[in-house]
């Protein structure tokens, strides 16, 4: 493809003959047309160190004929082949028919991550439902680290709806859950919220409804991430209703997955709320340090980049703020070992946790931003309420103050894991006011007191999206 040789020459320019050759030159072309290029690379390392340190410049730079954007698609050799199973392209990659029709009217789709398998996701005991339920789904025996059984369960509990706040895991296990179902040649299709969203508007805007249709109703799985972007998109809620119906309908599985529960959504229509709740409601929590470590150990594993426990540690009370944020500091981390330092390269046994620090301090300083604080939920708190951060650490007894105030110990102790001590002290309050204010927001959510889950949801959405 003239194209991508012509982009291949201008990142000689910048980066260097040797890195372009070691890096960008092994990609195999696999296919093109006008505005999608398709590669693929020998390992899931190569696929990093390209979103790392090229899918910037080649969202600007890699051009067709008439000066368009060519977005470029990047895969892993083989990724998701089982095992002991059929190894050919045909039925480990292949897309179903819809999906590649409407790719002619501009449709792309989102690959899944070849990391995010079963056999990397690490459990904790509040997300055991979950991960077992979709395991059994597919048919994955974990002891064996394969694919041993046919799919089971397909359409028992339709659909499947996890949520939990970012970081639990909710986009590794419904990737994990499409490369097993793909595995046994099942026709599945796995989208985010905000491409199922672009695609409605691309396929209105070309008067293509009928290909964006039968791309995301020829299928045996629909498997849709984020369902709650879908809020105040009233077109895009229109779409999904009926694509839903006539899914379900034929016995298709649908999966979703939101930062919150289904009647938590704001601004999505109640008739589609009501069909998220057909099948089985699953919450994901957050792991807890132990769990998380396990999690960095696995990708030092898979990248066979080891650190010693003092950078490990430095890493895990850095990158506070999600497990998304500590892994991908973690691949910086290897790429950047890999690539600052030429032929003189700093071997993972060789990393300081100074070296540590020069390396990641851009990360380091968002991290620092997004980290949630005792400061940021009683801001996010007094803004709901529209008053001061004041009013919630003052003496004010009135309801209007008491509510917001008890709902900032409760995420000060839910998000922060502060001890009821702490809480007490940040609070100028006693040990047993705490226990008991926190009791009872907990009893108010557990009731579905409007009030109380309406103000948790928003105030939690506002401190994830600050993450």
């Amino acid at each position: 493809m003239q194209a991508w040789e012509l982009f291949l020459r201008q990142q000689e320019k910048e980066l260097g003959q040797e890195t372009v050759n070691k890096w960008l030159r092994p990609l195999k072309v696999m296919r093109f047309d006008a505005c999608n290029l398709y590669l693929e690379a020998k390992d899931s390392f190569q696929v990093m160190w390209f979103e790392e340190h090229i899918r910037e410049n080649a969202h600007s730079k890699l051009l067709n004929n008439n000066n368009k954007r060519i977005k470029v698609h990047i895969s892993v050799a083989n990724a998701g082949v089982v095992k002991g199973k059929d190894k050919s392209p045909k039925s480990a990659m292949q897309k179903p028919t819809g999906e590649q029709q409407a790719a002619s009217f501009g449709l792309t789709f989102d690959e899944l991550n070849p990391q995010s398998t079963f056999s990397h996701f690490v459990s904790s005991e509040q997300n055991l439902l979950a991960h077992k339920l979709l395991i059994k789904l597919t048919g994955y025996d974990a002891a064996a680290d394969d694919i041993l059984h046919a799919p089971s369960e397909i359409g028992a509990f339709n659909p499947i709806y996890v949520y939990g706040i970012g970081g639990s895991g909710k986009t590794h296990l419904l990737m994990a859950t499409a490369h097993a179902l793909r595995s046994h040649g099942m026709k599945v299709l796995y989208a985010r919220a905000e491409t199922f969203t672009e695609h409605v508007v691309s396929a209105i805007r070309a008067g293509e409804m009928s290909l964006f249709r039968q791309a995301y109703r020829n299928i045996d799985v629909l498997i849709i991430d984020d369902v709650h972007v879908f809020s105040r998109k009233t077109a895009t809620q229109e779409e999904l209703f009926h694509t839903f119906n006539t899914l379900h309908l034929a016995g298709k599985q649908i999966i979703l997955s939101s930062n919150c529960s289904p009647s938590e959504l704001q601004h999505i229509e109640p008739r589609l709320v009501s069909r998220f709740e057909w099948g089985i409601v699953l919450p994901l929590e957050p792991l807890n340090r132990e769990e998380i470590s396990k999690v960095l150990d696995r990708k030092m594993k898979a990248l066979h980049f080891e650190v010693n426990n003092k950078v490990s540690e430095f890493l895990l009370d850095t990158f506070t703020s999600s497990t998304k944020s500590l892994t991908r500091a973690f691949e910086a981390l290897v790429l950047r070992s890999h690539l600052h330092h030429g032929s003189n390269q700093i071997t993972s046994t060789q990393l300081t946790i100074p070296l540590v620090k020069h390396s990641l301090t851009d990360l380091i300083q968002e991290e620092q931003q997004a980290v949630i604080t005792p400061s940021k939920i009683l801001q996010a708190v007094a803004e709901y309420y529209e008053i001061q951060t004041e009013d919630l650490l003052g003496k004010g007894q009135t309801r209007d103050r008491v509510i917001p105030r008890q709902i900032a110990m409760y995420f000060c102790r839910s998000h922060l894991k502060l001890s009821y001590v702490k809480v007490a002290d940040l609070f100028s309050k006693d040990h047993s006011t705490v226990m008991s204010s926190i009791k009872a927001i907990k009893k108010g959510l557990d009731e579905g007191e409007p009030e109380i889950s309406t103000a948790l949801s928003v105030i939690q959405k506002k401190l994830v999206s600050s993450q």
